[in-house]
């Protein structure tokens, strides 16, 4: 998704910089999950999940991560665009 939606700006908008922009926008939002990644809300489906998912919403997207339980660590899964369906476990894997 995150690559679809660079191509889109970049290509279709004609707007190369502003492409590099939010793409870089989009990392800064990824390793801002390095200090306090339980600001972030959990997931509207979270019953559908044995354990905690969180997400950060980057424009239209959102950041789906975990963070694994005593290692101090956020396991990204993947940004979905948040307009998509709910998540389900399928869509983890």
């Amino acid at each position: 998704m995150p690559r679809t939606m660079f191509r889109f700006i970049r290509d279709f908008r004609k707007e190369p910089e502003a492409a590099e922009r939010w793409f870089r926008g989009l990392v800064q939002a990824i390793y801002s999950l390095e200090e306090l990644p339980e600001r972030c809300p959990l997931i509207p489906e979270r019953r559908e999940f044995p354990f905690e998912i969180r997400h950060l919403v980057y424009y239209s997207l959102r950041i789906v991560f975990r963070i694994e339980d005593g290692a101090n660590r956020v396991v990204v899964y993947r940004a979905w665009h948040g307009s998509k369906r709910a998540l389900s476990s399928e869509d983890l894997t």
